[in-house]
Formats: C-alpha cells, sequence, structure tokens
C-alpha cells in the first residue's frame, strides 16, 4: 500500500495533452506516474477525460498497491484468453487477492469499461478486504 501514500509533487509531466489537465489534477497525476502507477497512452497524451478499461483498471490497482507484473499465468477467468498479455499478471493477482470479481459467467471482460461501481467496489475490497 506504500505506492498510494502520496509523497512530494511528483514526476514532471510530459504528456502531449497535460494543458488539458486542470492544476486540481495535475499533482495527483505527477504522483502516481512517479509512485509508476500510470504512464498515459501509447501516443504521449493522458487523455485526463478519457475512459479506462477494466485491464487498465486492473493493471493501475495492481502498481498502486506495490504488485508487479508476475508470471503472467492464468487468471481462473472464464475469458482468460480476450485479457491483454500486459494485464495478464495484473488480473490474476487481483482476483487472487480479493480485489475484483468477473462478471456473469465468470467472465472479467476486460476491454469492457470501467463502471464507476466496480473502481468503488474495487476501492472498498482495498480499504476493507474483510468486509467482501
Amino acid at each position: 500500500m506504500q505506492s498510494l501514500k502520496r509523497q512530494g509533487d511528483g514526476a514532471a509531466l510530459a504528456f502531449a495533452d497535460k494543458a488539458k489537465s486542470g492544476a486540481w489534477a495535475q499533482r495527483s497525476i505527477a504522483q502516481a506516474v512517479q509512485a509508476g502507477v500510470v504512464n498515459g497512452c501509447e501516443d504521449g497524451s493522458f487523455r485526463l477525460n478519457g475512459e479506462i478499461n477494466r485491464a487498465e483498471m486492473a493493471a493501475m490497482i495492481a502498481k498502486a498497491l506495490g504488485q508487479t507484473d508476475g508470471a503472467a499465468g492464468a487468471s481462473g477467468f472464464a475469458d482468460d484468453q480476450d485479457i491483454p498479455g500486459w494485464a495478464k499478471g495484473a488480473v490474476a493477482e487481483m482476483k487472487k487477492l480479493g480485489i475484483i470479481k468477473g462478471k456473469g459467467a465468470n467472465e472479467f471482460i476486460s476491454g469492457g469499461k470501467a463502471a464507476r461501481a466496480e473502481a468503488e467496489t474495487v476501492l472498498l475490497n482495498i480499504l476493507a478486504p474483510n468486509n467482501k
């Protein structure tokens, strides 16, 4: 949980769309970059108002918790073959820790939009792991 403790001003932001992020967000983004939780998009942007998918959410949460990507073994989800290789280790670890769960027929649906309720549930599972 050390990565969740904000420290300092964070890393210098080099995102192409840095000017679009308000002052209210820049320090938090810089701290998340410094902690290795986020690193932006392939095109060099951050996309402050962009949506994230479930695989991206799992990867960010794993990094925030200090979990390494680890071996990208089977996640245990029925749609394991659809989880991107870069996220598979994080998804498997977050499932093992009980932080994330599947939908419907035990599917992770990695490309699905991460809904607010899902993000809130993940945060609650991190903060109060015994209340799952």
